[in-house]
């Protein structure tokens, strides 16, 4: 799989102005800031913090995948949905105004296998597009959603990747009900995949692959408070010992770890 990028040494809590904040389904947004130089850093893993108002209520940030990052306009993206008070705060964040943000956390991913295939469930997604932005056509997006409601979550996605392959449960629009009729294994150390989503979602692709789940790994998302490592809030427990998603990594061999126990 190769090895993995270094931590970042400090960390940087900056007041970056919002470029727009995009309803795409019911509870899913899309959150852009103006920041130049971190769209030039940015590397897929990465994490970044974004806290609700530049008070403290409420006092910790809300950690999200760094999604995307586009150096030629100068921004930085996440993609988040609403779960609570502080996501909702997010929410009503109008374009223009200023928030405090500390980025980035989390180590970069590793390169990956030769072939690298990129699967997520709903705003799983965020945590892999910024990989298919890195590996580009050696990588291939594979995207499951419920259907009515999240069309223009979908056209978000394919303005950034044409070639992602969307798939939604009640086969309203996309490629059909299922990635997993498309999937392809089995897997081998020249042919990795990586996903997020939903615990079910990681179940349905631990059956799927059964038989390689050492060429499976999951990338997981957890509640933290502090970004580096002090609170031990997003601690996952491995075959190797415990790690933290917030400093030692996000990803995981499906072999290493067991999700129901984390």
């Amino acid at each position: 799989m190769g090895g993995y990028g270094s931590a970042p040494r400090a960390l940087n809590d900056s007041v970056l102005t919002v470029a727009e904040n995009i309803k795409l389904t019911e509870k899913i947004f899309w959150m852009s800031f103006d920041a130049p130089e971190l769209a030039v850093s940015a590397r897929a893993g990465n994490c970044v913090f974004v806290y609700p108002s530049c008070g403290n209520d409420p006092m910790l940030g809300r950690p999200f995948a760094a999604a995307d990052a586009d150096p030629a306009v100068g921004r930085i993206s996440v993609c988040y949905m609403v779960v609570g008070r502080g996501t909702a705060m997010l929410s009503a964040v109008k374009p223009g105004e200023r928030l405090k943000v500390r980025a980035f956390t989390g180590k970069p991913y590793p390169e990956g296998a030769k072939e690298l295939i990129l699967a997520a469930g709903g705003v799983g997604a965020g945590a892999v597009l910024l990989k298919k932005k890195e590996r580009g056509k050696s990588a291939k997006l594979f995207i499951g959603i419920p259907g009515r409601g999240y069309e223009a979550f979908a056209e978000k996605i394919l303005s950034l990747y044409p070639d992602a392959q969307i798939y939604t449960d009640d086969g309203s629009f996309g490629r059909g009900n299922s990635m997993f009729a498309a999937l392809p294994r089995p897997l081998s150390a020249e042919k990795e995949l990586w996903c997020c989503g939903p615990l079910g979602f990681f179940d349905a692709m631990r059956r799927f692959y059964e038989s390689t789940p050492e060429h499976l790994y999951y990338i997981l998302e957890k509640r933290m408070a502090c970004g580096f490592g002090g609170c031990m809030g997003c601690v996952v427990e491995t075959s190797g010992g415990p790690k933290r998603v917030c400093v030692d990594r996000a990803i995981f061999r499906a072999d290493e770890v067991d999700l129901h126990d984390n």
